[in-house]
């Protein structure tokens, strides 16, 4: 992973680009990531023009798409294995605009073999605009 500017807009310290991660998320990023502590890990994006919808607020679809990546992000590092998404609910709280650093706060709440159960929040600053809970399969690399 390698330091990146956002725009015009500096990254915040500790926070790397995550590459290699697929063109989906390719498409939707820059996503970054910074590593907490062997059961934490945050993942942030600076919302972009490219992500609002038309009355200038983020789309819903970009914060889910996000909130997916940043859930599945936790379950590999606290598991140490890819998994796939089986069910998210999530919640609108708040809207985020154009040039704001949105950060995940994910826990692990319990992991078994074959599956995780994981939620999360999504903050601009200390708001939460949006929550999620998510169970999510294990899977082996390349499957």
């Amino acid at each position: 992973m390698k330091k990146q500017e956002t725009g015009t807009l500096p990254v915040p310290e500790g926070f790397e680009v995550v590459a290699g991660k697929g063109p989906f998320t390719e498409l939707n990023g820059p996503f970054f990531e910074k590593i907490v502590s062997k059961d934490k890990v945050i993942r942030a994006f600076r919302v972009e023009e490219r992500h609002l919808n038309s009355i200038k607020i983020i789309h819903g679809g970009m914060l889910m798409t996000f909130a997916d990546s940043a859930l599945a992000a936790a379950v590999r590092h606290v598991g140490g294995r890819p998994s796939v998404t089986i069910k998210m609910n999530s919640e609108f709280l708040a809207p985020a605009r154009e040039g704001d650093w949105v950060e995940s706060d994910v826990e692990v709440v319990r992991s078994t073999r074959t599956v995780a159960f994981v939620r999360g929040k999504l903050k601009v600053g200390n708001k939460v605009i949006f929550k999620a809970d998510a169970i999510f399969h294990y899977v082996r690399a390349g499957r």
